[in-house]
């Protein structure tokens, strides 16, 4: 992530200065991430991307703007609200596996999930956005579903990251079935599917990553 706004003014990466990420009115990240690893199961089941024809590791990816090291501005929904982004152009997610194939998540719309303000003695701050939406690929190894992707933000003592997972069926429905799960990083995002896993990262203006999840 390369900077967020808050009470009107912009902060950037490693402004140690900056108020607790959780008063955050819109974030910036900065494209392209990459997919470094894939755990062998979620949801105590069997990570479908093991099995699947989709070979994750290095493969690319990029949150809305696919123009590389192009950055996206977010607005972070406020008072309890629920953004629609249906408006975004394309998908708000695009991954390219190494066998060519494409996952696309189109966004529909989302809303501030916890977030943590900077205790005392502390500059740490945290702030989680859900995303819902749907997940399909242009292979076709898997119908589109409704999935979800929620966003965590981090400030540490201004050191901006972020970390997420896109889950399908969407993370917020507790349901017992397989699922799928694909980690990223852009700072550090994460993306999900039926009982599938993965993670990347990504590169942020400073040249620091954000902590994987």
């Amino acid at each position: 992530m390369t900077q967020f706004t808050s009470g009107g003014a912009t902060y950037q990466n490693g402004n140690s200065s900056a108020p607790g990420i959780n008063t955050a009115t819109s974030i910036t990240v900065q494209n392209p991430f990459f997919i470094t690893s894939m755990p062998s199961t979620i949801y105590n089941k069997p990570n479908d991307f093991t099995t699947s024809l989709f070979t994750p590791v290095s493969s690319l990816g990029y949150i809305v703007n696919p123009a590389p090291g192009g950055l996206f501005t977010l607005l972070i929904p406020q008072n309890g609200a629920v953004n629609s982004l249906a408006s975004i152009p394309g998908p708000f997610a695009r991954i390219t596996g190494n066998n060519g194939d494409v996952f696309s998540f189109i966004a529909s719309k989302d809303f501030v999930g916890v977030s943590s303000a900077p205790s005392q003695g502390s500059n740490q701050s945290s702030l989680t956005v859900d995303v819902l939406g749907t997940i399909s690929d242009s292979q076709n190894q898997y119908l589109t579903s409704p999935a979800s992707f929620q966003l965590v933000v981090s400030d540490s003592s201004g050191g901006l990251g972020f970390s997420g997972t896109f889950a399908s069926p969407p993370a917020t429905i507790n349901v017992p079935e397989p699922g799928s799960l694909l980690l990223v990083g852009i700072g550090a995002l994460g993306l999900g599917l039926c009982a599938r896993k993965f993670k990347f990262s990504g590169r942020v203006s400073s040249g620091l990553q954000g902590a994987t999840v």
